[in-house]
């Protein structure tokens, strides 16, 4: 399944260490089936970490198809990437370009570029990495479902439970 990736831009009051009020906006970027589930959970997510209230002032799609993650701590910061997927016009065969976007973890931007490049290391086609900016965006939130511990409403059978019952009257 295609991921839909939203941007959110949210605003809140940090107290500082000096004890100073600070307003921050910052932006997100989560995984969600739609514009209700995204707010829903960035929600959910920035109360853990954003003490007091905030507001979610935009939240958008984003053209990331592609996420880069990097198992290094150090990569703390967030790389936006235009790659152009290179493929021949069968009729006319005129060479087109497509172009995907990669959001790519690292710590600068030549650590990003090595990212990106390990990850498209796999690839088949040609390809050619058009552009690779930073981005301000603080932390992403992929979507994981743990089948396994999400408990299942009441109005809803497992389909375990239709399979053994079809074996049944079998």
């Amino acid at each position: 399944m295609t991921a839909n990736w939203f941007e959110a831009k949210v605003k809140y009051v940090k107290m500082g260490e000096d004890g100073k009020e600070k307003k921050m906006s910052e932006l997100y970027l989560l995984d969600a089936m739609s514009y209700t589930e995204a707010e829903s959970r960035i929600t959910e997510n920035l109360r853990e970490m954003i003490q007091g209230d905030f507001y979610i002032v935009g939240l958008k799609k984003s053209n990331i198809t592609e996420l880069v993650e990097s198992n290094d701590g150090n990569d703390d910061k967030w790389f936006k990437a235009k790659v152009a997927i290179i493929d021949a016009d069968q009729i006319s065969g005129k060479e087109k370009k497509s172009h995907q976007y990669y959001l790519v973890a690292a710590a600068d931007i030549e650590k990003a570029l090595a990212n990106l490049q390990k990850s498209l290391s796999t690839y088949v086609v040609p390809f050619e990495i058009s552009s690779l900016t930073d981005t301000n965006i603080m932390d992403v939130f992929p979507y994981f479902s743990d089948d396994a511990e999400q408990e299942i409403p009441s109005n809803l059978k497992p389909l375990g439970d239709f399979e053994q019952e079809a074996e049944i009257d079998a």
